[in-house]
């Protein structure tokens, strides 16, 4: 059985609903992440006595989140939390990985592994490349010590993010009321539903012409791609095609016209029509 330390709970992470889609975690995406480890500073190792007083990036997210940049040059963001494992001959100090993903180097946008709730025993570490537990000694980027001491390895190195790199106003930005529709109306972040099984967020600009421009991040996969499209027939409606890695998503749409906080309409993908819905971010 798990025994909690301090204020993180393993129980509480059992039993807790998943993360809505795009919370704070997943829209710390790697154009937020590679500014931020060139300008911050690494840490050797994060010792079990400092868990408990980690800040966390909100008060909706209740643990600590970490940076690392892997062996293979890729970066990666994870959620932690401590504890420990009771076994037949005493307990041991544990940490598990309560979400994370890694973001491929090479392609940006693009995700190389995507995991939760991963639990990391003492003599095994994590390749965040693979997204596998490793035994020691075998291509490792993070590994617990017997005392419960999270470490790099290799040439990894250990970034602490205890506060939101979003700008202030993120996460908020809900189009005020009026009765006319501007192209400006669509602009902004939008959480996305394609028949409930294409989920993610959808960040779209527009230019002159009314044309569309912006990209899409995978809530399963957490891999961005890009997103274009334009203005219809009436100002309310907004045709945007998104390129899958091996498909393209058509997202048919229509505003809400009263507070412009949602739209509707139909899904097209390899000839067959969907329902999807987009709402605005209220986190």
């Amino acid at each position: 059985m798990f025994r909690a330390i301090a204020a993180t709970l393993f129980f509480a992470l059992a039993c807790s609903a998943p993360a809505s889609a795009a919370d704070l975690f997943d829209r710390h995406t790697l154009a937020l992440l590679k500014p931020f480890i060139e300008s911050a500073s690494p840490v050797g190792a994060i010792p079990l006595a400092q868990a408990a007083s980690l800040k966390p990036l909100s008060a909706t997210i209740s643990n600590p989140c970490i940076v690392v940049q892997t062996n293979d040059g890729n970066t990666a963001k994870l959620l932690l939390a401590w504890g420990r494992h009771q076994g037949e001959n005493g307990d041991s100090p544990v940490v598990m990985l309560e979400r994370y993903v890694t973001y491929r180097g090479d392609r940006p946008g693009l995700t190389t592994a995507v995991g939760k709730e991963v639990v990391l025993f003492p003599g095994f570490g994590f390749n965040l490349d693979l997204g596998q537990v490793v035994p020691a000694g075998h291509g490792a980027d993070i590994e617990i010590q017997p005392d419960g001491t999270l470490k790099p390895v290799g040439n990894a190195q250990i970034y602490l993010l205890t506060a939101s790199l979003l700008p202030t106003t993120e996460g908020s930005k809900i189009i005020g009321t009026k009765e006319g529709i501007t192209p400006a109306d669509f602009e902004g972040t939008w959480l996305v539903s394609a028949d409930g099984r294409w989920r993610g967020e959808l960040e779209l600009k527009l230019t002159e012409g009314g044309k569309a421009i912006g990209t899409f991040t995978s809530e399963d996969s957490q891999s961005e791609y890009d997103a274009g499209g334009q203005i219809g027939g009436v100002p309310h409606n907004l045709k945007v095609n998104i390129f899958l890695a091996n498909a393209e998503l058509q997202l048919d749409g229509y505003l809400w016209t009263t507070d412009k906080s949602q739209m509707a309409g139909t899904a097209t993908l390899a000839g067959r029509k969907f329902g999807f819905v987009a709402k605005r971010p209220t986190d």
